[in-house]
């Protein structure tokens, strides 16, 4: 998390000098695997977090002599969670840095991987693979939320291959987006063809958020024609419901009004790699002033993203670019675009269709000091160390759409809108045919919550959003009849792990 510090009081918003808040970072496009010259791994990840922050260090030093900045950068820490899951195999350690990013949404490049000789295999299927070992074992499952890639000319090769790859690739390998990339894979001029679009609507269908490459306004408006042809159509209604499409890097145009056109549509959104140096205030003075009196606050539409390994440090420039006096927006804005949206439009925790169904429970304690909570933590940990179990993934609860709070200072707690100490665990047995969700939260009144449930069926957690009216009905029935109420926190963890194995 990025820790920032007021340079002066700011009076407007409450906020005095010296006030410091925190700010959790997501990258919403990142590359993973080979293509010719372009390597990275997870931890060639992390190395390029760290760097992003010495840049930004040295920027940022310049902005505050000319008095540009309005809150200056001034360390980087890790989630308590995910930083001691890194600190608890000693092979993990050394990649317990890069910090100024939280999370990181990746998928494959065009990659040496998707080329196969094997008719019957989709173009990527290799490569969604690696995404999967990369994105859904511990440490990286704290950090990493893997995309699929899909080529819609498989289904060229074959009828329905391209569908099927991303069928499999959400339903068993637990992939939780999908990145499309028109010019790479040469479907350009057929965005809007059926092929495309039964890929997107099938996306729409199994609630995942579809991020394309856009390099030109021409291809924008191809997609949000593409959009607009699905609402219209009866057979897309399902999909309609769980359609996001991203559109990466602006479409290169920060300036053109039809940019703006497109994120009037509920479905669409923008992400900022690419935009550098004047790109990024022509984006956000564009944004506040083309998309007002909507729905929905300007600043829900945008999405950091870096294009890692790609591009590099031009990344610093939209990071400052929030902290700075030019910006029109507030720390809520800047918290939302550099990561709540992007959390938000995931939503959804981990899950595939494997793993026999498990007898659901629910324990509450009282738990006044947070050691409840910590032992229970550290004992999942243990297990995921010592006892035959991965950790698929680690989904923090966010407020409800539309709700985003201005951050709290650290004086005052600290909240951003993530609640770092309510979240989602997914465990999966490498023995057992067991894939469970541990749903840990904190209620006022030290009231301390654990659940253990499927990651499917009728009873599971569909959303991360942390309002019992986004809930599942049956789920909130289901765990009234399910529920413990424990005499003392310190039953919790032998509690949840006999539940557990």
């Amino acid at each position: 998390m990025l820790i920032i510090r007021a340079i002066e009081d700011i009076p407007d918003r409450g906020i005095r000098k010296g006030d410091t808040f925190r700010l959790f970072l997501v990258d919403a496009h990142h590359h993973m695997g080979k293509e010719k010259s372009h390597r990275n791994t997870p931890s060639g990840a992390y190395e390029f977090y760290t760097s992003l922050w010495f840049e930004m260090q040295k920027i940022a030093t310049q902005m505050r002599e000319e008095d540009k900045l309005l809150f200056e950068p001034i360390q980087v820490v890790g989630p308590s969670l995910a930083s001691r899951c890194f600190e608890s195999r000693d092979s993990w350690k050394r990649m317990n840095h890069g910090w100024l990013v939280d999370k990181t949404v990746v998928f494959p490049y065009t990659d040496d991987y998707s080329k196969t000789d094997n008719s019957k295999d989709a173009s990527f299927k290799a490569s969604n693979d690696k995404i999967a070992a990369w994105t859904t074992r511990a440490p990286h499952s704290t950090r990493l939320v893997g995309f699929a890639r899909i080529d819609p000319n498989d289904e060229l090769k074959s009828k329905g291959l391209a569908v099927k790859e991303l069928d499999r690739s959400i339903h068993e390998l637990g992939l939780r987006g999908l990145k499309l990339h028109p010019l790479a894979q040469l479907f350009v001029d057929s965005i809007d063809d059926k092929m495309t679009k039964d890929i997107v609507k099938r996306a729409g269908e199994l609630n995942i958020p579809v991020i394309f490459d856009t390099r030109n306004i021409s291809t924008v408006m191809k997609i949000k024609n593409m959009v607009e042809t699905m609402r219209n159509d009866p057979d897309c209604g399902t999909a309609m419901r769980g359609l996001r499409v991203i559109l990466a890097h602006c479409g290169m145009s920060p300036g053109d009004s039809r940019l703006y056109e497109a994120l009037k549509d509920p479905a669409i959104y923008a992400e900022t790699s690419t935009l550098h140096d004047l790109d990024v205030p022509v984006l956000f003075e564009s944004a506040i002033e083309r998309l007002k009196r909507l729905e929905f606050k300007w600043s829900e539409k945008i999405l950091f993203g870096t294009d890692y390994s790609f591009l590099s440090v031009q990344a610093a420039d939209v990071i400052l670019y929030l902290l700075s006096r030019s910006f029109p927006g507030t720390l809520a804005d800047a918290q939302r675009i550099l990561g709540g949206n992007t959390l938000s439009i995931i939503k959804s925790p981990f899950s595939t269709i494997r793993g026999e169904s498990i007898t659901p429970a629910e324990f509450t304690c009282i738990d006044p000091d947070g050691f409840g909570q910590l032992q229970l933590e550290n004992s999942l940990l243990g297990l995921i160390n010592r006892d035959g179990w991965d950790l698929c993934s680690l989904d923090q609860m966010l407020p409800p759409r539309g709700t985003w709070p201005e951050p709290l200072p650290l004086s005052k707690g600290g909240f951003n809108g993530v609640y770092l100490d309510s979240y989602v665990m997914c465990l999966k047995s490498r023995t057992l045919e067991k894939e469970l969700h541990v749903w840990i939260r904190r209620n006022p009144g030290h009231i301390l919550l654990c659940s253990i449930l499927n990651t499917h069926g009728k009873s599971y957690l569909d959303t991360v959003e942390n309002a019992s009216q986004c809930l599942n009905p049956i789920l909130l029935r289901t765990l009234s009849d399910y529920s413990t109420l424990l005499l003392s926190a310190s039953d919790l963890p032998a509690k949840v792990l006999s539940h557990i194995k």
